[in-house]
């Protein structure tokens, strides 16, 4: 698997390889989850890179992990506007014979019925989907607080008898994700007021890298823009913690691979075990990351191939890149390696 991992299919190995209740997030207050100790990299891994190249990051640590983060965010929402599932659900919905025939006669009544089964089809997808036919909505069906929206034509013998509108991912899966993969508080806000996210008590909706405190601590704020279902915007504020002083006293470099590799174990702990989901997990990270993944023990590759020989902490070139590389130990003798792309 490359490219971006489908949204569904993150959600999908989320759920299978955790004890919890993934609807259980719903609520305010569940908190940002944090990683279990198995995942974590040790002392000298954790903060692994290829020497200092300059001096201490300082005042610049809080932009540099706000581009690695930014980074992750924008790819799992690029993933929900053209994702393979994505692409799949389209094919779906344009190919549904119900639909057609029910657009052909014309009967809203059966349109609704066809529009109702698509979104409630086992194996697939769709979180809602809205049909238009010469400017009247013919049937939408599907969750309240939809992102992502995904616009389609419908064709008959070639010929375009209406459009639609469908989305895969809903304003609490994308947050979800967010915080699950980032391990950072997310808000999602429409026309300046909070709709969705993990903060218990939201902020009034924040300035691009305004800095704020949030239940004592303090974070900066990292606002995206992202679509509404069926039409306008919404901004995604994610909250990046302000960084200690052992953070800024690193090279920016140490920060950006540092951040990277806080990310890579955070998504690592949401695999339990780890050892019986290793292809998953690779296909996760770098789904969500654009980076590599390798995992070794000893000379054996349990996943992920990649060049035979890796090291531990430096640079490696691998398909014509060079990339600084953050390990550590999953569980001796088994080491991770996670080839960090440049944010």
């Amino acid at each position: 698997m490359s490219g971006l991992l489908s949204v569904a299919a993150l959600v999908a190995i989320l759920a299978s390889t955790q004890d919890i209740d993934l609807p259980s997030l719903a609520a305010r207050g569940s908190g940002v989850p944090r990683g279990n100790g198995a995942a974590r990299g040790n002392g000298a891994d954790s903060a692994n890179a290829g020497g200092a190249r300059s001096g201490p990051c300082g005042s610049a640590t809080s932009a540099t992990i706000a581009q690695v983060e930014e980074s992750v965010a924008r790819r799992i929402y690029a993933a929900e506007l053209r994702g393979y599932e994505v692409r799949a659900d389209l094919a779906h919905i344009q190919d549904s014979a119900e639909l057609r025939a029910a657009l052909q006669r014309p009967n809203q009544a059966a349109v609704y019925t066809a529009v109702h089964n698509i979104v409630y089809a086992p194996h697939w997808h769709i979180v809602r989907l809205r049909v238009i036919q010469h400017g009247q909505v013919l049937a939408d069906v599907g969750g309240p607080d939809v992102i992502a929206p995904v616009a389609g034509a419908l064709r008959s013998k070639g010929k375009a008898v209406a459009s639609f509108v469908m989305s895969v991912q809903d304003d609490l899966g994308y947050t979800k994700l967010v915080s699950r993969f980032i391990g950072a508080p997310i808000e999602l806000y429409r026309e300046g007021a909070p709709v969705m996210g993990t903060v218990s008590v939201p902020p009034a909706k924040p300035r691009n890298g305004e800095s704020l405190t949030l239940a004592g601590a303090r974070y900066r704020a990292l606002v995206l823009d992202a679509k509404a279902f069926p039409s306008g915007t919404l901004e995604a504020a994610l909250f990046i913690a302000a960084p200690s002083r052992v953070s800024a006293s690193r090279t920016c470099e140490r920060a950006r691979i540092a951040t990277w590799g806080a990310i890579a174990t955070h998504v690592a702990a949401r695999f339990r075990p780890l050892a019986s989901h290793y292809e998953d997990f690779v296909h996760t990270l770098q789904g969500v990351s654009g980076g590599r993944v390798f995992v070794r023990s000893g000379s054996a590759r349990l996943a992920g191939g990649g060049p035979l020989r890796l090291p531990r902490k430096g640079r490696v070139r691998d398909r014509g890149l060079t990339w600084d590389v953050f390990s550590w130990v999953a569980r001796a003798p088994t080491r991770i390696y996670f080839l960090t792309p440049l944010a």
